[in-house]
């Protein structure tokens, strides 16, 4: 028993002493890979003014704002097409239970004037 306790110690120990002289570097942890620069849709042309490469960079710009905002709506249309659906889910669930209840009531109650027919079989 002593000499398990002593393997066992030496074994923690050495664990413990490995993790520990792990370089810096390992502990840090690997970085994540910055993403790469986004490609230009064109390249500037040798002989084009400031005036032209900003306008052509607005105009790229406001092409992908346009882009978003579409995306934006539709995702909006989406969500509100599945809250109406879930919405809908719920009261036809609702129902079915509420007559699902209504029925089990009538049954109850005809069984407990006397119509045997109308109650629940023992399981």
């Amino acid at each position: 028993m002593k000499t398990i306790r002593t393997v066992l110690s030496g074994v923690l120990f050495a664990a413990t002493a490995l993790a520990l002289a792990a370089s810096p570097a390992d502990a840090r942890g690997k970085r994540k890979q910055q993403p790469a620069a986004p490609a230009a849709t064109a390249a500037p042309a040798a002989t084009e003014t400031v005036e032209q490469q900003r306008a052509r960079l607005n105009a790229e710009q406001a092409a992908s704002a346009q882009a978003q905002a579409k995306a934006n709506t539709d995702a909006q249309a989406a969500y509100e097409q599945a809250l109406k659906d879930r919405e809908a889910k719920i009261a036809a669930d609702r129902a079915a239970y509420d007559a699902a209840m209504a029925k089990w009531k009538a049954d109850s109650e005809a069984c407990k004037a006397g119509d045997k027919t109308k109650c629940t079989p023992p399981q």
